[in-house]
């Protein structure tokens, strides 16, 4: 809606809808509100995959490294709010809010570097695991990182280094990955 630039953030897009059903001009703070419980109501019916807690436990095990790269929400400081709510928060040692923590959201690369700037590791030992396609792949690869795509949801698009159904598959892949080439 609107442009990318616009894209995340709620009160301009209640502000525009607003306006298309031709209502009057709607005070700034109740729509501020609106966007709050919005997302209030967003987070409480969007729970993490099935899958995604225990594989970041298996991981973490394992010895890996875990940060999360997301785009901000368009009301600052939010998306961090969401994300302290996950009951497995704990299991990242870094999180960048990419157009909050850095100029642009994904694609744009300065999230990926920050984020492997913050878990002290090169960008090219590094695998990144998305969802979306059109804004996973482009910024992890344009800094070295190998990228990998979970499959749900049809998402389709993009050339990622790997492709995988459910996340519990990826402590495998990776150890793969890792194997030093014959």
């Amino acid at each position: 809606m609107l442009g990318r630039k616009f894209r995340y953030n709620r009160d301009v897009w209640w502000k525009t809808l607003f306006k298309e059903l031709g209502l009057k001009r709607m005070d700034p703070k109740w729509i501020h509100d609106l966007t709050l419980q919005y997302w209030k109501i967003y987070a409480a019916n969007s729970p993490p995959f099935r899958d995604a807690e225990p594989t970041g436990r298996r991981l973490k095990r394992e010895g890996y490294r875990l940060g999360i790269v997301s785009d901000s929400d368009g009301t600052l400081g939010m998306k961090r709010k969401r994300i302290r709510q996950v009951p497995f928060h704990d299991l990242f040692e870094a999180v960048v809010v990419a157009g909050e923590d850095t100029p642009r959201v994904k694609p744009g690369h300065e999230s990926f570097s920050l984020i492997a700037r913050k878990l002290g590791v090169e960008p090219r030992s590094s695998v990144y695991v998305g969802d979306n396609p059109r804004t996973d792949i482009e910024g992890a690869k344009a800094v070295g990182m190998i990228s990998v795509i979970v499959h749900r949801r049809g998402n389709q698009g993009g050339t990622p280094d790997y492709r995988i159904p459910y996340l519990h598959g990826l402590p495998r892949l990776v150890r793969t990955i890792q194997r030093p080439k014959s």
